[in-house]
């Protein structure tokens, strides 16, 4: 593994790095980049290793995404699930969902490294997904945890968007949920998406959520195909439709 720094700025329609630490490993042979400025935040600590953050539930989507097929990214923080599966499981597009701009620069830079531009689709970045559309909502963090980000309404310049309409008329094979709380509201702004589509999921769902995620499997006819729990406030649900 080595490190080096790099610098630049946004442009238009281009992935660029910001000022930040760069991280060159070897995984299974490939050799993968992150970009690293907070060698504090939990996900960034990883990759600053050398190392994908999640291992365990990065190989739960191995097992059930099919090789070549499309996948969106719902909360993509850094892009450390974008890049596992564009490089690893041969997604041919990828679709990132990540409003918090500190974590866009990032994802960018990563995206930019490992030299995934054409495969992955950022034209949504910046919005948001929920049940309804809104506009001026605002994120709050903590400074070692970028991906911990909850929405806050009316303070700030986010908007957010139901799936149903951001992206009416795409298919994807494969769904991945990591929104801090809000997975409830997405799944219910997408269920048009998910009823043309039936894709199979991987969701981290809230314990505060969990009935209402139960009631959401009955509903839309979906099942529990694994499950894993790393963290006490929540827990990983890879799910199916329903035979």
């Amino acid at each position: 593994m080595t490190e080096g720094a790099t610098t630049g700025r946004k442009r238009r329609g281009l992935f660029v790095s910001p000022l930040a630490h760069v991280v060159r490993t070897t995984v299974h042979g490939e050799p993968i980049f992150f970009t690293v400025n907070n060698p504090r935040d939990s996900i960034q600590r990883c990759h600053l290793d050398g190392n994908f953050y999640e291992p365990e539930e990065l190989a739960i989507i191995a097992r059930h995404f099919p090789l070549g097929g499309s996948f969106l990214d719902i909360g993509t923080n850094v892009a450390n699930h974008t890049i596992y599966v564009a490089k690893f499981l041969h997604a041919s597009r990828i679709v990132c969902i990540e409003p918090n701009p500190p974590a866009i620069e990032l994802l960018e830079s990563n995206v930019w490294l490992n030299g995934l531009t054409k495969v992955v689709d950022g034209s949504y970045l910046g919005i948001g997904l929920s049940d309804h559309a809104q506009e001026n909502v605002g994120l709050t963090y903590r400074p070692r945890n970028l991906g911990g980000a909850r929405v806050v309404a009316d303070e700030g310049v986010i908007r957010l968007e139901r799936a149903d309409s951001l992206l009416a008329g795409q298919r994807f094979d494969f769904v991945k949920i990591d929104v801090e709380g809000m997975e409830l509201a997405v799944l219910s702004g997408m269920a048009g998406l998910l009823a043309q589509h039936r894709p199979k999921m991987f969701i981290e769902v809230d314990n505060t959520n969990a009935a209402g995620f139960e009631a959401w499997l009955a509903e839309a006819r979906y099942q529990v195909l694994e499950r894993f729990k790393r963290y006490r406030a929540n827990v990983n649900y890879l799910v199916a439709p329903v035979q």
